[in-house]
C-alpha cells in the first residue's frame, strides 16, 4: 500500500508534468520576427482599405449618411462602443480619419508601435460599430488579430523602432550588434494567433459540409455562376473540364479539414501553411476577395518558424556577397551618418572599417579624405554615390531607398552632385550635428 506521502509525491510529478507541458505549449522564448511579418501585412491592408474610404466618410459613417447615428444608437448594446458617436462636426470626421490613416501607417513600418498599436485597434472597432450593415467577416478577423497585436510585443525587429535602438547603440559604438529580441509573453501571443487561425479553417470546414452543395463537389461551379464572380474564361475552362470544379470544392475541404490538425507538426507545417495560402490566393485572384485574403495569409505568417527566416536571410547574405564599408572615424557627420545606414542592415551584410584605426590596403587614405568607399570581395572599390547605390537594392532594410538612387536620369544627375556637396561639407555638418547632440543633452540634463 502507498502511504501519503507516496500519494503526494505522486501528485506533485504530475502536476509538475502539467505544469511544464503547458509552459512549453504557450509560454516558449520566442523572437517576435513572425508577428512583425502579420502587424506589416494587417497594417497595410487596413491601410489600403480605409484610404480608398477617404472620399466617403459622410456616406459610410456619417449622420446622414447609409446608417444615421440615431439608428444605430437604437439596436445597440451597451458594449457597443464608437468615437463616432460623439462627433458633431464634419472636421471631426476628416481629422479622425486622417490620424486613423497616419496611425496605420507608423503601425506598418513599426514606427512608435506601442502606441499607435492601440489607435489602429479603437479606430477599426469604431468603423465596425459605426455603420454594421457594412461589416462583415473579416472585419472582426481584423479586430481579433489586432488585439493579439496589442497584447503583444511588436516593434522589436522589421520596424522603425528596431531601427532607432540599433542606431543608438551604434552611435557609441559602430560595432555594436543589438540581440535578437524574444520573450515567453511573444511566444504565448505567437500561439493565440495561431489558435485563431486554425479556429477559423475549422469552423469554415464544418460549416461547408453541412451543404449539400459542398458534399455535392459543384460549391465552386455555383459560385463562379450565381454570383458577381463570374468570368468568362473561368467559366469555359470549367464547363470543359468539370473534374475541376470537383477537384477546386473538395480540395478546400480538405485543406480546411487537415490545417487545424496537421499545422502543429514540424514536419507537416511547411505543406499545409503553403496550402493555406495558395488557397487565399486563389480566393483573392479568382473571386476578388482581396482584402480578407489578404488579411488571412498574414494571420497565417504566425506560423511561420524564425529559424526559416533566419535559414532565409543567410542564403539572402550568401548570395549578395560580402561588401565592407570604409569611412572616417574622425569624423562626426559621418559616424552618425553611418550608424544610420546601418541601422536597417538587420541581416548584418555591411561590414565597417575606420581608415583611421585600421587602413585599408585598396584604398589609400587621400581617396578616403574625399568620399566614403564601398570594397567588394573582387577587389572593386566604389565611392560615394555609386558605394550607396551599390549596396540600397542588396540590403532589404534599405530598398525604401531605391527610388532615390535609380530614378533614370535624375538620380545621377542629383544624386552625385548632393553626394559630393555633402562630402565637401562634412566638417561643417560635423560639427552642426555636435552643436545639436550637445544642446539636446544640456536639456536633459536640466
Amino acid at each position: 500500500m502507498c502511504g501519503p506521502v507516496t500519494l503526494t509525491r505522486f501528485a506533485h510529478d504530475k502536476f509538475g508534468a502539467l505544469s511544464r507541458a503547458w509552459s512549453q505549449v504557450w509560454f516558449q522564448d520566442s523572437p517576435t520576427s513572425p508577428l512583425e511579418l502579420a502587424r506589416i501585412g494587417i497594417g497595410a491592408a487596413i491601410l489600403l482599405h480605409y484610404a480608398l474610404a477617404f472620399p466617403y466618410i459622410f456616406d459610410l459613417w456619417g449622420d446622414a449618411g447609409w446608417m444615421p447615428r440615431d439608428v444605430v444608437l437604437q439596436i445597440r448594446d451597451p458594449w457597443m462602443q464608437s468615437v463616432f458617436y460623439y462627433f458633431g462636426a464634419p472636421w471631426e470626421w476628416v481629422a479622425f480619419h486622417g490620424l486613423f490613416l497616419l496611425c496605420c501607417a507608423a503601425f506598418m513600418v513599426g514606427w512608435r508601435t506601442s502606441l499607435v498599436k492601440w489607435i489602429v485597434l479603437v479606430g477599426q472597432i469604431s468603423y465596425v460599430y459605426r455603420n454594421p450593415m457594412l461589416s462583415y467577416g473579416v472585419d472582426w478577423i481584423v479586430a481579433s488579430l489586432l488585439f493579439i497585436l496589442c497584447a503583444a510585443p511588436v516593434g522589436r525587429a522589421l520596424s522603425l523602432d528596431r531601427v532607432r535602438a540599433v542606431r543608438a547603440a551604434k552611435v557609441g559604438n559602430i560595432e555594436a550588434r543589438l540581440p535578437p529580441y524574444g520573450s515567453v509573453w511573444t511566444g504565448a501571443c505567437t500561439r493565440l494567433m495561431q489558435i485563431q487561425m486554425a479556429v477559423l479553417f475549422f469552423y469554415s470546414a464544418i460549416s461547408k459540409l453541412k451543404a449539400d452543395i459542398w458534399l455535392n463537389g459543384d460549391a465552386v461551379w455555383i459560385v463562379f455562376t450565381t454570383s458577381d464572380y463570374y468570368t468568362r474564361i473561368i467559366l469555359d475552362l470549367l464547363a470543359s473540364h468539370y473534374w475541376l470544379v470537383n477537384l477546386a470544392t473538395y480540395g478546400t475541404i480538405l485543406i480546411e479539414i487537415a490545417f487545424p490538425f496537421l499545422i502543429w507538426q514540424r514536419s507537416t507545417r511547411p505543406y499545409l501553411l503553403a496550402a493555406a495560402i495558395f488557397l487565399h490566393l486563389q480566393f483573392g485572384l479568382l473571386m476578388g476577395l482581396f482584402y480578407f485574403s489578404f488579411v488571412m495569409i498574414m494571420g497565417h505568417m504566425s506560423f511561420v518558424r524564425p529559424e526559416w527566416l533566419a535559414r532565409l536571410g543567410a542564403a539572402w547574405k550568401r548570395a549578395m556577397g560580402e561588401m565592407e564599408m570604409i569611412y572616417d572615424g574622425r569624423c562626426g557627420f559621418c559616424v552618425r551618418s553611418m550608424a544610420w545606414f546601418l541601422a536597417f542592415d538587420g541581416l548584418g551584410q555591411i561590414k565597417v572599417r575606420n581608415f583611421r584605426t585600421d587602413p585599408s590596403a585598396i584604398v589609400s587614405d587621400a581617396q578616403m579624405e574625399k568620399a566614403i568607399y564601398l570594397v567588394l570581395p573582387d577587389g572593386r572599390a566604389l565611392p560615394g554615390f555609386e558605394a550607396y547605390r551599390y549596396v540600397v537594392p542588396r540590403v532589404p532594410g534599405l530598398w525604401w531607398q531605391v527610388p532615390l538612387f535609380y530614378v533614370p536620369v535624375l538620380s545621377r544627375l542629383v544624386g552625385h552632385p548632393l553626394y559630393d556637396w555633402i562630402a565637401s561639407h562634412r566638417s561643417q555638418l560635423s560639427s552642426i550635428g555636435s552643436r545639436a547632440v550637445a544642446g539636446a543633452s544640456r536639456q536633459q540634463e536640466g
